[in-house]
């Protein structure tokens, strides 16, 4: 599994934005994100100096194929600034709320070989 961070400075003040905005626009964008091919979950993250997102995902290839330059070009036109991307494997989460944990297929089939070969 692979997680992307992005960040960007928005253009916008965080008090700009009702509750309503808000909520009208994670309603809005919610399906368009439950169709991406290999995204497990998208994290929405803001403070009062960045926003942006917390994407885990299947593979890099998935990863990589989302942020097209067009996708970066929607960004940076939509939030008025450029955005920065950064990976990190993400060997396995650990989800309080579910109960679940789960830990990258990638881990087990390395384990799998390593446990064969002894």
């Amino acid at each position: 599994m692979i997680t992307a961070l992005v960040t960007f400075v928005p253009s916008f003040e965080k008090a700009e934005r009702s509750a309503a905005d808000n909520l009208a626009l994670y309603e809005a964008m919610a399906p368009k994100y439950q169709k991406i091919p290999g995204l497990i979950r998208k994290y929405f993250m803001g403070n009062d100096d960045r926003a942006g997102g917390w994407y885990e995902w299947e593979t890099m290839e998935y990863a990589k194929a989302y942020y097209t330059p067009a996708w970066h070009q929607f960004i940076t036109s939509t939030y008025g600034t450029d955005l920065e991307i950064e990976y990190f494997d993400c060997p396995c989460v650990i989800d309080n709320s579910s109960g679940e944990v789960c830990i990258a297929p990638e881990i087990k089939a390395a384990a799998e070989v390593e446990k064969a070969a002894e």
